[in-house]
């Protein structure tokens, strides 16, 4: 006769525990995340994301007059699938004929921990492989093309849309004009700059201000140095440093080594605006990961648990997310 799940409450019980310990431990982990990507739960299996460029604002009006309707810039629309994840923990006879729950724990956690750290690295590479357009594997094992709805590269020096010849750029710069500095105090100026006098498609300036800076651990020192000095940092000059307390510091581990292909991206860093990246960064859940105990086994007596989750993710209207490799 098949055993059911009426035969394991108890074990069934002990795993899901350490399946929500392990998930909330990841989950407090992902503060990059949290920061750039707007988090929420999707209902469809296709999400269309509509950009709204921008509705113009009011003008000069003769007193009396009817109040004018302004134009409303719905541009650009792309739509995302969601992939599906899963995976299986097999609890074997033998584990459970001698009381092996170390086992059981251990192989739980390790796949629990291995499923999140994966979203993780997913995630963190749609910045990493964002300085190109070419489609790349992902940690996952899915296709990704990295890919925006204006069909350019997530950074790029000349983003565009569909309703004007408007162009924008979102790859960092040197003062020198040079595409792709390393991470220096006054890269990063540059780029605030640069980020306040953005326009949109009306040719109204809508100031970015890129206030929060993500890196590697291999640029933490660097950043925090940049940002947290009380003089400038790198110089002679005992003037007070203008970024201090106008800059929030995320490090980001999996920026370190990309996912995909396991280039040394320790380099790379990042500029966000707070208030408007996620409008950018999406990551929306039909189902997040969850464990499942069987119902029935197979003739091998091996109880399959299973972990599985609904997701897609993706990038939108670009110019609050600004990025570097730090090539020159």
């Amino acid at each position: 006769m098949a055993l059911t799940r009426n035969d394991f409450p108890n074990l069934a019980d002990e795993l899901e525990s350490i399946f929500n310990e392990v998930s909330a431990t990841k989950i407090a982990e992902m503060d990059a995340v949290k920061t750039l990507f707007e988090i929420k739960d999707e209902d469809h299996y296709q999400h269309e994301h509509l950009i709204l460029h921008g509705l113009d604002g009011f003008t000069e009006t003769t007193p009396g007059a009817q109040f004018p309707i302004r134009n409303s810039t719905e541009g650009d629309s792309i739509t995302w699938s969601q992939r599906y994840l899963s995976g299986r923990v097999l609890v074997t006879k033998e584990m459970r004929r001698f009381d092996r729950f170390n086992q059981m724990e251990a192989l739980v956690r390790s796949m629990t921990a291995s499923s999140w750290d994966k979203i993780n690295q997913s995630l963190a590479d749609i910045l990493l492989n964002g300085f190109a357009t070419t489609a790349y594997t992902d940690v996952l094992g899915g296709s990704i093309t990295p890919t925006g709805p204006d069909s350019l590269a997530l950074f790029s020096a000349a983003h565009t849309n569909n309703l004007n010849s408007t162009t924008f750029r979102n790859i960092i710069r040197n003062d020198g004009g040079v595409n792709d500095p390393v991470l220096t105090r006054a890269a990063v100026v540059r780029a605030r700059r640069d980020a306040l006098v953005h326009s949109d498609p009306q040719g109204v300036i809508r100031p970015v201000n890129l206030d929060t800076l993500v890196v590697s651990p291999g640029n933490e020192d660097l950043a925090y140095r940049i940002a947290d000095s009380e003089g400038m940092s790198g110089t002679a000059n005992n003037d007070r440093n203008p970024l201090k307390g106008r800059l929030k510091v995320v490090v980001w581990p999996h920026l370190e080594t990309r996912g995909s292909d396991s280039t040394d991206t320790s380099g790379y860093w990042f500029m966000a605006d707070s208030g408007k990246v996620k409008e950018t960064l999406k990551l929306l859940f039909a189902q997040k990961p969850t464990l499942n105990p069987p119902t029935t086994v197979s003739d091998t007596q091996d109880w399959e648990w299973t972990i599985d989750g609904f997701l897609v993710y993706g990038f939108g209207y670009a110019p609050y997310l600004r990025g570097s490799r730090g090539l020159v």
